[in-house]
């Protein structure tokens, strides 16, 4: 049986008490970042991430965090993100209508560009109102939050 090839891009050396961490990009598709797919797999605490313009880490559990632990959209996240922080991919998600965040049963679900009810609970989303609910409180954007 074949092994299957995962994704990894560059290559990431964790701080040790003797050294800082060591982040070796390498070019994938828009940018240079570290991308590691057996990490974000298999290891949920390990570095999986890093993207162009920052050392800012990411884990398998930062991206469940910033998608509100719901697997689907976090995996959907890992692999779209080329250069950009996670943040600002999943933010533009919402933005674009792609996916939308139901106030009623707190969860994510795909709109593929047309505002339409969740799926999950069936409630019709707001339109254009305003609440007492800010973009940013409804769309889960912050590791570790949630």
């Amino acid at each position: 049986m074949e092994e299957q090839k995962r994704l990894k891009v560059g290559s990431y050396t964790p701080e040790t008490e003797e050294t800082e961490a060591i982040i070796d990009r390498d070019y994938y598709r828009q940018g240079g970042i570290f991308k590691d797919e057996e990490a974000y797999l298999h290891h949920p605490q390990q570095v999986c991430y890093v993207p162009e313009l920052s050392d800012t880490v990411y884990t398998r559990q930062a991206f469940l965090d910033l998608c509100n632990g719901q697997a689907e959209f976090a995996d959907e996240c890992f692999y779209a993100v080329d250069w950009q922080h996670p943040e600002t991919w999943v933010e533009e998600q919402y933005r674009e209508d792609e996916w939308g965040w139901c106030d009623h049963c707190e969860q994510i679900y795909n709109m593929s560009g047309i505002p339409h009810p969740c799926p999950i609970c069936g409630k019709l989303p707001d339109e254009g109102e305003q609440d007492e609910h800010t973009e940013s409180e409804r769309s889960p954007a912050e590791p570790g939050g949630i």
